[in-house]
């Protein structure tokens, strides 16, 4: 199965959010969203992420 990682960037993106939802409902993907709004985002883990999915969107 293929994975997809999400990284949002800036807050209440409609086509962004539209994206990921659709992507979220494909069966045939496993996806996974880093929100880098939160107040501390975990960068490090963000890097790891980078390295183990298949793609990457960044928002």
């Amino acid at each position: 199965m293929k994975s997809l990682l999400h990284v949002v960037t800036r807050p209440a993106d409609a086509l962004a959010q539209g994206v990921m939802d659709a992507t979220r409902s494909d069966p045939t993907l496993t996806v996974e969203i880093v929100d880098l709004n939160l107040e501390n985002p975990d960068y490090a883990a963000l890097v790891e992420r980078i390295f183990a999915v298949d793609a990457i969107a960044t928002w």
